[in-house]
């Protein structure tokens, strides 16, 4: 996910897996760091050091040549690195995230729209953390019916009689899709024809939504896709 210089033949890397994140020291020889670049997916032999573990040997598992050669994706995809390393910083198992971050990239990778993918990493990263937005009933008061405004503070839909101060507009097309994004799988996802419009609006609170959580994100995501 990150690497860096940390002495004349050594860099710190940080990577994400299974186990969750991982800072260590790499000793691999210049002529193979080329395998340690971000966005590479790489089998790593990790041993014991003095503060951190040791990489001492790698193999090469994939990359994402179609993300390297498009900077709109490449950007996208960069973003959901540092979505990761902010909403999954420790070194905790969580095969989900894991899986989650895969299935994205390689979706991305793929071609998939990110005008909707990213929005559905963000609501399924949100998930895993317990922290989705409600978008099925008024989050005041239960109500099911009339959810016309969305509040990041109030932690999703309001009704008109539980609208507070900075609620945005939340038109029902929107709330659909948000909510569709919500339960949906990547098949479903790929088959849908969503207003773009629609996908553009929904975009924006789930922005909104990350960078509350979140704000060190903003240099990613100020002025939207």
């Amino acid at each position: 996910m990150r690497r860096q210089p940390l002495r004349d033949t050594q860099e710190l890397l940080v990577l994400f897996s299974p186990r969750g994140r991982i800072d260590c020291v790499s000793r691999i020889s210049a002529r193979r760091t080329g395998l340690l670049e971000p966005l590479t997916c790489i089998l790593a032999h990790l041993r014991l050091g003095r503060s951190l573990p040791l990489l001492d040997e790698v193999s090469l598992e994939r990359t994402y040549a179609g993300l390297l050669g498009d900077f709109d994706r490449l950007h996208w995809a960069g973003y959901l690195l540092n979505l990761w390393l902010e909403a999954f910083p420790g070194e905790i198992e969580n095969n989900d995230a894991y899986r989650l971050l895969r299935l994205s990239l390689d979706s991305l990778d793929a071609g998939l729209r990110s005008e909707w993918l990213v929005s559905w990493c963000e609501l399924q990263a949100m998930r895993l953390l317990g922290s989705a937005p409600q978008l099925r009933r008024c989050v005041r008061c239960g109500a099911e019916h009339q959810l016309d405004w969305f509040s990041v503070a109030a932690g999703g839909a309001l009704c008109p009689h539980c609208r507070e101060s900075g609620a945005r507009p939340l038109a029902a097309e929107v709330r659909e899709w948000l909510a569709f994004l919500q339960r949906a799988n990547l098949l479903r996802l790929a088959a849908a024809r969503p207003d773009d419009g629609v996908v553009l609006a929904g975009r924006d609170l789930i922005g909104d939504w990350v960078l509350y959580a979140f704000p060190r994100l903003e240099r990613f995501l100020k002025g939207g896709l």
